[in-house]
C-alpha cells in the first residue's frame, strides 16, 4: 500500500489534473466520433437489408410465377418440356 500512495497525486499537482482531463476528454472525443460512425454504418445496412428483402420478395414471386408457368403435366411431359426449354430460351436473351 506504501508504493500507492507515493504515486503523485493528481490533487496535489493540478497542471498533471489538467493533463488527465484532456487525455480524457480526447478518449471520450474518440469514443463519440466512432459511436456516430457506427449509427451510420447500421443505418446504412439497416437500408440495405430492407432493399435485400424487397428484391427477395419479388424474386420469389417471380419464382412461384416461373414455376406456375412451367409445371409439367402428367401425360404431356415432351410438349411440357419443350415449353420449358423455350421459356428458358426467352429469358436468356
Amino acid at each position: 500500500m506504501d508504493g500507492f500512495y507515493e504515486m503523485e497525486n493528481p490533487t496535489e499537482n493540478p497542471s498533471k489534473a489538467v493533463e488527465y482531463l484532456q487525455e480524457l476528454n480526447k478518449i471520450i472525443e474518440t469514443q463519440q466520433g466512432l459511436l456516430e460512425k457506427q449509427r451510420v454504418r447500421i443505418d446504412e445496412l439497416e437500408l440495405h437489408m430492407t432493399d435485400l428483402c424487397k428484391e427477395n420478395v419479388s424474386l420469389k414471386e417471380q419464382h412461384q410465377r416461373h414455376l406456375a408457368t412451367c409445371r409439367i403435366q402428367p401425360g404431356n411431359n415432351s410438349s411440357s418440356l419443350g415449353a420449358i426449354k423455350e421459356n428458358a430460351t426467352m429469358q436468356e436473351k
